[in-house]
């Protein structure tokens, strides 16, 4: 006997069920017969059986013909959820999971027209007749069949590459419009005979391509536009062996993908252009003997393709012409954040970073040394650096608009939040972030950047003003006005944003410690990083255990080179004696300035607020 046993929390309130797995439980079915229903399900009948005593259900399918996927459960009129073998599925998770659904056949909706479209264009191009309608249905049939083949290639090749996620969603309908355009283009060239294969856009769309997604994915798009291509050619072309010309393609394409990666400048595109159209020409060279049919020994220097080779190097240059002027463009069509566009944003000289370091000098400094952090540590797991470094210079920009409510423009002055219950410091600690956004906004920062604001925060709690409130109020409304003092969220969702909030806290706390050897560094790194993990704050953006060890180690080097020891001089021995004794005779009142070490999140929210 089959069963599984499911943890029975709420049917009427949240309607929740979690299976965990099959296993034997006929003592159980007998010791507890009162049925609670049965499912109707794909393999067979499952009954519901109630454990009242430790709130659980138990289901188990009688007949003996196996585990179920999924099923409806029926009891006292009311429908539960469906039960999905293996993992927890809530009405929200139900709903989202139902999204989802829609969300890919909309995508296999988008992928059927793109085959068709392909179908037509290769037909339009390649059949003689100038009715589309006189050509037979084998023949389109034959031409179908192929370009299925391709597309099949192509998804088997994404789903071997699944568990590399983007940060966001693969824009498939923009990138099978672009495909589509780049298919028109070569229809466009083929229909003129007397212009060269070599001038197919084939760098322009590696090119595009490579600043638009991941390697792997630009890879994958560009084999089905070469294999698309190399059908055309090859019914349009006769005398051209495609095997040839798609394998120069393909080195070309190659170079353009890998040359566009982590671009920091535009002439360095105008060089990415030509060294695809070079790689192109050099290949296509080496290829003639096998890019051309009935080639013999006698005319095989007669006929080297040098004038296709010309070809390939001006529509490589060409491409790269094209690219510098339209990055702008499709960085905004396709909502991406190209390392050009990161070094732009990177410039501190720009006017909002400049207004910032005027209004809140200590801010600002403490963002450049965040953004030091953040890109130290990106490098040491693979990580985008350059946008850790420009996520840190914006991500206090809030703080402008009330600069003298946060301890490190304070300067020495009066702690404006003596004056102040800790709930409207809360608010005015808070509001920084949502001013943040704002401002982020009406400058038209790229989405990412305006995503990491909140996200360095998360949702975690402002330790030092809820310590403060609880110290007035008794211990239980303490832990319900708990919640009242975090931040709205939402938590990382990408790794940069999770290394961000790490860099914050980090350098905010460390700054607090009165003797910084590199043993008291490593500790507090450790406890920052250990405190940020164990609250839940990581969740979202996968970042690993091994990412969390390497994050630290990096911290702990930048750290310990920025409160790196010296010689004492006789005069700093005089200084600090000096200030010794003007400490010992001044008063002193309680302020953010001075948290406790050993209380990770005291210490960061201290020197933000």
């Amino acid at each position: 006997m089959k069963a599984v046993l499911a943890k029975f929390y709420n049917c009427i309130n949240n309607n929740e069920i979690c299976i965990y797995g099959p296993m034997k439980c006929e003592t159980l079915w007998r010791e507890h017969p009162s049925s609670l229903g049965q499912i109707d399900g794909f393999l067979g009948k499952w009954h519901l059986v109630a454990v009242p005593s430790d709130r659980q259900v138990l289901g188990y399918d009688p007949s003996e013909r196996g585990t179920m996927a999924k099923a409806r459960a029926r009891s006292g009129g009311k429908t539960w959820q469906r039960l999905s073998f293996g993992r927890r599925q809530t009405r929200s998770s139900q709903i989202a999971t139902d999204e989802a659904s829609s969300r890919r056949a909309g995508h296999y909706l988008i992928l059927l027209i793109q085959v068709l479209a392909a179908t037509f264009l290769i037909g339009w191009t390649s059949f003689e007749t100038p009715l589309l309608l006189d050509v037979s249905l084998w023949e389109w049939g034959e031409l179908f069949a192929n370009v299925v083949l391709i597309f099949a290639g192509a998804l088997l090749l994404a789903r071997a590459q699944r568990r590399d996620r983007e940060r966001r969603d693969l824009q498939i309908g923009r990138t099978f419009l672009l495909l589509n355009g780049f298919l028109v283009a070569n229809w466009v060239i083929l229909q003129r005979p007397d212009v060269s294969v070599m001038l197919l856009p084939v760098p322009l769309l590696g090119m595009v391509l490579g600043f638009l997604l991941r390697i792997n994915r630009a890879v994958l798009v560009s084999l089905v536009a070469i294999a698309i291509t190399a059908l055309m050619v090859q019914i349009r072309l006769p005398e051209i062996n495609p095997v040839g010309l798609a394998v120069a393609q393909f080195l070309g394409i190659l170079v353009a993908i890998q040359g566009v990666q982590r671009v920091r400048s535009r002439t360095r595109i105008l060089t990415v252009g030509f060294l695809a159209g070079l790689t192109q020409a050099v290949a296509i060279v080496l290829l003639n003997p096998i890019a051309f049919k009935n080639l013999t020994l006698n005319n095989l220097i007669s006929s080297a393709p040098l004038p296709d080779a010309m070809w390939s190097l001006v529509g490589g240059i060409a491409a790269g012409v094209l690219i510098t002027s339209a990055l702008p463009f499709l960085e905004k069509w396709f909502d991406v954040l190209t390392e050009i566009r990161l070094m732009e944003l990177a410039d501190t000289h720009r006017p909002l970073l400049n207004e910032f370091s005027l209004l809140a000098p200590g801010s600002f400094q403490h963002s450049l040394m965040v953004g030091q952090l953040a890109e130290e540590a990106a490098g040491s797991i693979g990580a985008n650096g350059l946008l850790c470094r420009v996520g840190a210079l914006y991500h206090d920009i809030g703080k402008m608009m009330k600069p003298g409510y946060f301890v490190e423009n304070m300067q020495g002055g009066e702690n404006v939040h003596d004056r102040l219950s800790p709930e409207m410091s809360r608010l005015v600690v808070i509001a920084h972030v949502k001013d943040g956004m704002r401002i982020a906004e009406e400058e038209h920062l790229p989405t990412p950047i305006v995503d990491m604001i909140p996200m360095h925060h998360g949702t975690s709690v402002v330790e030092f003003f809820f310590n403060k409130k609880a110290q007035q109020v008794d211990e239980e409304e303490a832990d319900r006005t708990r919640d009242a003092f975090r931040y709205p969220g939402p938590r990382p969702t990408f790794r940069e944003a999770g290394i961000l909030m790490l860099a914050d806290g980090v350098e905010a706390s460390s700054r607090t410690l009165s003797d910084p050897t590199p043993t008291r560094v490593r500790q507090h790194v450790r406890n920052i990083v250990q405190a940020r993990s164990q609250e839940g704050q990581l969740d979202e953006c996968e970042l690993t255990m091994s990412d969390l060890h390497r994050i630290e180690e990096a911290f702990i080097r930048v750290l310990t080179a920025i409160h790196h020891g010296r010689v004492k001089y006789p005069t700093d021995v005089e200084n600090e004696s000096n200030n010794a004794a003007a400490d010992s005779g001044s008063s002193t009142t309680s302020s953010p300035e001075s948290p406790s070490d050993s209380a990770p999140d005291s210490t960061v929210t201290t020197r933000r607020s």
